[in-house]
């Protein structure tokens, strides 16, 4: 797996017109071309050789872990570094450095400027960002994995919610979930609950307040991470019996969401699978309640690219083209359409699928029929 990420990356430096190399510094990038979790050093892969730097707290491990693929070394001390990495690269006359432009920041990137002075840094063109858009079996089965533990959670909370209906706080449901999880093999959480009732349904990426339940739509948006990989998904139960107009908007929710499943293969235009949620949405009378895509990538990261374009019925002809993207076999993404009902509720409905030749893999087992406590 490993070698063969080294290679596409040694195929897109062949592609340069002059001799170059690539420097990897993001803490995601580096484990996705090592396989191991370092919150510390950095990789530079040329035409011919692969470099992994670190300090002394990893460097036994990487040897061991990484000496097949990489020669694995301590940083070089600051007044040696740059003859160095210098020499290093000259061994191969490269000429030009890529480097990671939409992860670094500034300070780092004038770091790396003055460490490869005599070289020219460019921008990669989000080389690896494109490489990770596509999931290998391994990567698939580790976010499984994760989703499995989260659909887990899922079930547990409900129970929880249902044993302490008077007592129980938002916070009480992130804290029980993330406890749930981490116990049941969450390295960590994908990203910061979201458990928010009531009126406070109405925002998307509300946060979980130490108070308790309101009655009404309880919305939860949570994942795990297995093997560094993310899992998301998202739930709205209702606490009590729900009015006429909060089963339309969540049945007008599942609906959607259901079209755009079905909408879902390898070589379909991200923009008509978006249209096929968001039509039903705006046909319903609720064009103006869903602000937010339908759906992203996810991986290492909770969000990676690509991420499903909105389609916009009041463009003229061609100009939703430029946000064109076409799925890709073994991407895997989430679909969450939602209404959001200022001052009243709000619902989002979310699954995690991977993307086939015909169709997709639907990650997330836990049911999506209103669930009333």
């Amino acid at each position: 797996m490993i070698k063969q990420r080294i290679e596409k990356i040694r195929q897109k430096l062949k592609e340069q017109k002059e001799a170059s190399a690539f420097i990897m510094v993001a803490a995601q990038n580096r484990r996705y071309m090592t396989n191991i979790p370092t919150s510390s050093g950095y990789l530079i892969i040329t035409p011919e050789n692969g470099y992994f730097f670190t300090d002394s707290r990893y460097i036994e491990f990487a040897k061991k872990s990484l000496g097949e693929h990489y020669s694995v070394e301590l940083y070089p001390k600051n007044q040696d570094s740059k003859k160095h990495y210098g020499d290093l690269l000259k061994l191969e006359n490269i000429k030009n450095i890529l480097y990671e432009e939409n992860y670094i920041y500034l300070k780092t990137k004038k770091t790396l400027d003055e460490l490869f002075c005599g070289f020219a840094l460019l921008e990669s063109g989000g080389i690896l960002e494109k490489m990770r858009e596509i999931k290998d079996a391994s990567e698939i089965e580790n976010i499984k994995k994760a989703q499995n533990i989260t659909d887990s959670a899922f079930s547990h909370i409900l129970n929880q919610i249902s044993s302490n209906m008077n007592n129980i706080t938002e916070t009480d449901i992130a804290a029980e979930l993330e406890y749930f999880m981490k116990k049941n093999g969450s390295g960590t959480l994908a990203f910061e609950i979201i458990a928010v009732s009531g009126k406070k349904s109405s925002y998307p990426h509300g946060q979980p307040e130490n108070v308790k339940l309101s009655k009404g739509f309880l919305t939860m948006d949570f994942g795990a991470v297995y093997g560094g990989y993310c899992s998301d998904m998202t739930r709205t139960i209702c606490l009590g019996k729900p009015t006429a107009k909060m089963l339309e908007v969540y049945n007008t929710v599942k609906t959607a969401q259901s079209a755009a499943l079905s909408a879902i293969k390898a070589g379909a235009e991200g923009a008509s699978v978006d249209r096929a949620a968001r039509g039903i949405i705006n046909d319903a009378g609720y064009k103006n309640n869903f602000g937010h895509g339908l759906g992203h990538s996810v991986g290492l990261e909770i969000h990676e690219s690509p991420n499903f374009p909105k389609y916009d019925d009041e463009k003229k002809p061609g100009e939703n083209e430029k946000e064109k993207m076409i799925l890709s076999k073994n991407t895997v993404m989430t679909v969450e359409p939602g209404i959001y009902l200022e001052n009243e509720f709000g619902v989002r409905i979310e699954d995690l699928v991977v993307v086939t030749k015909e169709g997709c893999l639907n990650l997330t087992k836990s049911g999506k029929e209103l669930i009333e406590i």
